[in-house]
């Protein structure tokens, strides 16, 4: 995946963007000093937000977490962050399999941002931050009641189909076309 002609450079996938609401989006890729942002942000979430991210139930996101979400190791990992002027208002994380050529994603967006377009934009640009990267598919794995990222999911092409566990979930995936 890593070739010669891809750039490393996470902040060749900065970008500003609009919403289909018509919000403004600056997107950027997470640094070392955003720890406190983050922070702050996963404070700003619901309970069912925190379970639905990090697929299990947690009052906070311990230091650990938010280590692995300031890590930027291209083109294994990347975390994604959205702001609406100096507001974080969504996290992505991808992470790739370099030998199966696909992608996990996961994303948050606070509770006050929601049905602003703001999610659907944020995975637009994962996708094509995936296919730059040469990842075949892109997968998120869900809470089977997770309404809000399903209804994306399946509005953007997702497939999904039930986990092989019995913990109430399911994997929403993408083929990405080769470009």
């Amino acid at each position: 995946m890593a070739t010669n002609s891809k750039s490393d450079d996470p902040h060749d996938w900065a970008a500003n963007l609009f919403t289909r609401t018509g919000l403004s989006l600056t997107i950027r890729p997470v640094e070392p000093n955003d720890r406190a942002l983050i922070e702050d942000f996963f404070r700003h979430v619901s309970a069912d937000d925190l379970r639905f991210r990090f697929l299990t139930a947690l009052r906070r996101v311990d230091d650990a977490r938010i280590d692995e979400l300031c890590l930027v190791d291209i083109p294994r990992a990347i975390t994604f962050l959205a702001f609406h002027g100096n507001l974080l208002i969504a996290i992505a994380t991808i992470v790739g399999e370099e030998t199966t050529r696909q992608a996990e994603v996961a994303l948050t967006t606070r509770p006050d941002w929601k049905h602003q377009g703001v999610s659907w934009t944020l995975l637009e640009h994962l996708v094509r931050f995936a296919r730059y990267r040469g990842f075949r598919e892109l997968v998120s794995i869900e809470k089977a009641d997770n309404a809000g990222a399903l209804g994306v999911e399946r509005d953007m092409g997702f497939h999904l189909r039930l986990a092989c566990d019995e913990g109430g979930e399911l994997i929403a995936s993408k083929a990405l076309a080769e470009s």
